[in-house]
């Protein structure tokens, strides 16, 4: 008798269901495109890897260096470049979701700090089932598309927002 208590013990560990954890989504390379010294918003890019088998999805952001941060998307419309906030982005289980220039980004308004070329300043990004995530986001040049290897322009593109 007890050898089958045992047993069916045993088996009841195995099955019990896996709890989602931080460690299930990740972050990879998050950057930012340095903004003049007079700006008042920023742009946070990244790639969110959601290595769980359950769909995951981004419900918010924050940064100690703006007083609000939104979720973005960017689209052509009639060959107008629109931005707009969506409320959430979708991460699909063992799926990747890039946030990168031209598509989905991360918006920080109203400043209190206006990162520099080569600095970092941290984003939280909270999520509905990992929770929240804090990354260090380094700032690149405005040249930087994310994919160059490190080639720098000193030309500074000025950054214009419509909502």
């Amino acid at each position: 008798m007890l050898k089958i208590l045992i047993a069916l013990f045993a088996s009841a560990i195995i099955t019990m269901p896996i709890t989602v954890t931080a460690t299930t989504i990740e972050i990879a390379h998050p950057w930012s495109k340095a903004v003049p010294p007079t700006s008042n918003v920023a742009a946070a890019f990244l790639s969110i890897i959601n290595h769980s088998d359950v769909d995951d999805t981004l419900i918010g952001a924050s940064s100690p260096i703006a007083g609000i941060v939104e979720l973005h998307t960017q689209n052509h419309n009639n060959g107008l470049m629109q931005m707009r906030q969506v409320e959430t982005i979708n991460v699909a289980a063992e799926q990747q979701q890039q946030l990168a220039p031209g598509g989905l980004h991360v918006m920080l308004f109203n400043l209190t700090e206006v990162p520099t070329i080569d600095s970092h300043f941290p984003l939280t990004l909270t999520f509905k089932y990992a929770g929240e995530i804090t990354v260090n986001v380094a700032v690149k040049a405005a040249t930087y598309s994310g994919s160059d290897n490190g080639t720098t322009h000193d030309v500074s593109h000025g950054m214009q927002h419509h909502h």
